[in-house]
């Protein structure tokens, strides 16, 4: 179990980073709430995938 989550630090790490990222006041204000976790899913996936945000 304890090696599962080293494992996973970085990634989780990763996702904190790009959330607080994609959670800007434009972000926030031009999405509703259902609107806003579609699109932050998919910056998310975006951003892991190409690591270039």
């Amino acid at each position: 179990m304890k090696k599962d989550l080293k494992e996973n630090a970085g990634i989780q790490l990763l996702l904190k980073k790009y959330k607080k990222i994609f959670r800007i006041p434009e972000n926030l204000r031009y999405y509703s709430k259902t609107d806003y976790k579609n699109a932050e899913k998919k910056f998310l996936r975006y951003a892991l995938l190409v690591r270039n945000v």
